[in-house]
């Protein structure tokens, strides 16, 4: 395709998510094209970005998968721009790359036809549907911050470093669409996580 024409410049090209972290510390270009395989690094692509994607804000970042890709529910979680697959057409890719230069959602019309129910029941799913996305681990940080622990004292507690504890946050938000730590916590109490029973402890049944 003549790149050109539709305004589109290649400034680099990295084999792996760390080289491209590696060149984005000397220059950030306007939108990076990521080819997905496998799943995606929430803490690697928030860095790639420099974390300036607020909460109501989609990442500069257009993603394309496999035709035979379906794990749509976690990249969405990542707030990527675009996803496209890799056998669309030259035309659907330039949409996806000009959509994440202005930060708009793109959806190649080809997941979007064959995996409208899973979409829709994402997109609107209520927040306690959402919990189920989130790892073990996530889940017990979560549980921990929200019962007032900072990121020292979750590392602590669960053996882990506080970069680990940091990366996990990042993900929470992402993945429960809340801003900040206080809405991680809040919500958590408000699906009544704190309410839970903790390892080793046994149910206690009420009765009146």
């Amino acid at each position: 395709m003549d790149l050109d024409r539709f305004r589109i410049a290649i400034r680099q090209v990295s084999p792996t998510i760390d080289d491209a972290m590696r060149a984005a510390s000397r220059e950030r270009p306007d939108v990076w094209l990521l080819r997905v395989k496998g799943g995606i690094n929430g803490a690697a692509l928030h860095e790639l970005c420099g974390g300036s994607a607020t909460k109501s804000m989609l990442k500069q970042v257009a993603v394309v998968c496999d035709s035979s890709y379906d794990d749509f529910g976690s990249i969405f979680s990542h707030g990527v721009s675009a996803v496209a697959l890799i056998d669309d057409s030259p035309w659907e890719i330039v949409s996806a790359v000009h959509a994440a230069a202005s930060r708009k959602f793109f959806l190649s019309a080809r997941i979007l036809d064959k995996y409208r129910d899973q979409l829709i029941g994402f997109a609107t799913a209520p927040s306690s549907r959402r919990l189920d996305i989130l790892t073990n681990r996530e889940h017990e940080v979560l549980v921990a911050l929200a019962g007032g622990k900072s990121n020292s004292e979750i590392a602590r507690a669960l053996c882990i470093s506080r970069a680990t504890v940091g990366s996990h946050v990042l993900s929470i938000l992402r993945k429960l669409d809340v801003a900040n730590r206080t809405e991680a916590a809040a919500l958590a109490h408000k699906l009544g996580l704190m309410d839970e029973p903790k390892a080793g402890e046994p149910e206690v049944s009420r009765v009146s």
